[in-house]
């Protein structure tokens, strides 16, 4: 009897365990397909899925990207779920479902993608210039005397009440006399100087420098037409100046003082240039607000004594920087008196040095 014998139970044992098996592939494959949104980019059968969702079909194995998507429709998975997966990059362990539902679906291995090496693209560094403006090339002047550089002042100091005596135009057979009255007092001032060839000019120089004074440039030839020809016609005269100096001085200026200021009736097409260049090889330069006119034919003793004093008073609660020049002997004696009346309205004297704020002539058009 074959109900209940032995060949019986064998049989229901086989059954219930081949059935068991089914279910157990049936559920693994309907949880792979679950899985599908896991597989990264490189596994999806060759097919690139751009962020606007472009669809860019690629055969594999005879078998394009539609196609796959209709058997996906037919296994019921909407569109948008679709793409969803694909267009998921990821985790690791999904690559041995995906060969399985490769070789079940699409009937083929998955190609390896190959990497083709990519070479690097290497490119100069843009220079300044070209980050500026790539089609404009800098100005030939800015190659002219590579040395002539200095560092720029990070921040400009305001000292309130402050009286700066600068002199022009030296040094003369005068400027011994001016620095004698100037120690007398204890006041440091500047010179704006033109610079000297003699021995004499030289000494007087050096003097100025090792007794504290600050050191500027002004002008070696004061041929203002032929001075503010050009940006490099003002470059050659200021590094001729500069380099007489230095070489007398040890000292390398940072400030400057324009021969005439810097907007006169000479310079007036290419003052604005000259500032630009010499702002940006870090150099200051230095106008005035008050003026002793002693350069003036015909000035005395009264005219300017009262040209400081009255200039000065305005600015009493600013900052007074005074154009005076060591080149006159009518300066000499007034200096001391200067000094006596500046101090007693309240002013104190200091030395002009890279970091003071300037006094600069307004720009016309």
């Amino acid at each position: 009897m074959y109900f209940g014998s032995v060949k019986f139970f064998k049989h229901l044992i086989y059954t219930v365990f081949t059935l068991f098996i089914t279910a157990i592939v049936l559920t693994l494959l309907w949880l792979g397909l679950g899985y599908f949104d896991l597989l990264p980019d490189y596994l999806k059968f060759g097919i690139d899925i751009f962020p606007e969702k472009e669809i860019i079909t690629e055969e594999t194995n005879d078998v394009s990207l539609s196609e796959v998507i209709d058997d996906l429709h037919a296994e019921g998975f909407d569109t948008d779920t679709i793409l969803d997966a694909i267009m998921i990059d990821d985790p690791i362990g999904a690559k041995e479902f995906a060969q399985e539902f490769a070789e079940e679906i699409v009937g083929g291995e998955i190609p390896e993608t190959p990497e083709t090496p990519v070479e690097p693209i290497v490119t100069e560094a843009p220079t300044l210039t070209e980050l500026i403006d790539p089609d404009l090339s800098a100005p030939a002047y800015q190659k002219l005397y590579p040395d002539l550089y200095t560092d720029p002042p990070t921040e400009f100091i305001i000292d309130t009440g402050a009286a700066y005596l600068t002199f022009d135009d030296g040094p003369s057979s005068h400027t011994e006399d001016i620095l004698y009255i100037l120690d007398s007092y204890g006041v440091k001032a500047t010179f704006f100087f033109s610079g000297g060839e003699s021995e004499a000019d030289k000494e007087t120089m050096k003097r100025a420098a090792d007794e504290g004074h600050t050191i500027g440039v002004h002008s070696l030839s004061h041929n203002y037409t032929e001075v503010y020809a050009s940006v490099e016609s003002f470059l050659e005269d200021f590094n001729n100046t500069y380099q007489n100096v230095f070489d007398a001085t040890g000292i390398k200026p940072q400030i400057f003082r324009f021969a005439g200021g810097s907007i006169n009736n000479y310079n007036r097409f290419v003052y604005k240039e000259i500032i630009a260049e010499m702002t940006r090889r870090g150099f200051v330069y230095y106008d005035w607000n008050v003026s002793g006119a002693d350069a003036v034919e015909g000035a005395t003793w009264t005219s300017i004594y009262r040209s400081v004093v009255d200039g000065a008073e305005p600015h009493i609660n600013d900052r007074a920087i005074i154009l005076l020049h060591d080149s006159k002997s009518r300066t000499v004696t007034v200096v001391e008196d200067v000094i006596d009346e500046l101090t007693r309205m309240g002013y104190h004297f200091e030395p002009l040095s890279h970091d003071i704020m300037p006094v600069t002539f307004a720009y016309v058009s």
